[in-house]
């Protein structure tokens, strides 16, 4: 009879430590998952922070009045091409290379704005979709206001008189090296 008590007694033992034991892991477990949300979160506000930071610096250099020689060096050139038509090109090919970094960080904001939708509360996840709109306006409105401006100041070239209004280049010209308003 001993020996049966000693094996109910091992029996009970073992029993109440494996809900011990559970009872600690779900714990652990659930503290864990909380841990890898709360870093998850963290991690996802940290990238659109970031991505919004480059994106700032991102329409400041577009926007940098000044255009460097190096930055129409890749621009294929038609033989003989006049040089006030190749001065107007050459800006434009610059403007134009500095928008491309401006649009991949575009796509990768708003693939960071899903991530937030998800993971962020509601009024966090909202403000990132606001940025997000405000980038893409101040994306379509640059580079429209560069091609537009270009595009008339070429044909200005090419027909070797002023553009009827004036006022247009000069309001395209003030959204092209403008600050962003966010």
């Amino acid at each position: 009879m001993d020996a049966e008590l000693v094996s109910i007694a091992s029996n009970i033992a073992v029993g109440v430590s494996a809900l011990i034991v559970a009872g600690v892991a779900f714990f652990g477990v659930r503290r864990w998952r909380k841990e890898l949300t709360g870093k998850a979160k963290f991690d996802a506000a940290r990238n659109v922070m970031l991505l919004g930071f480059r994106l700032n610096a991102g329409f400041e250099s577009a926007r940098n009045p000044f255009t460097f020689s190096t930055e129409h060096t890749g621009r294929s050139r038609q033989e003989n091409e006049p040089a006030n038509i190749s001065q107007v090109l050459d800006e434009w090919y610059a403007r134009g290379s500095r928008l491309k970094p401006l649009h991949e960080d575009l796509v990768k904001i708003q693939e960071a704005s899903w991530e937030a939708d998800i993971l962020l509360d509601e009024d966090s996840s909202k403000r990132v979709s606001e940025a997000v709109a405000v980038y893409r306006d101040s994306y379509a409105e640059l580079s429209s206001a560069i091609y537009s401006y270009f595009e008339t100041r070429r044909k200005e070239v090419v027909s070797s008189g002023p553009y009827k209004d004036q006022d247009w280049l000069k309001e395209l010209h003030k959204i092209i090296v403008e600050k962003l308003k966010c």
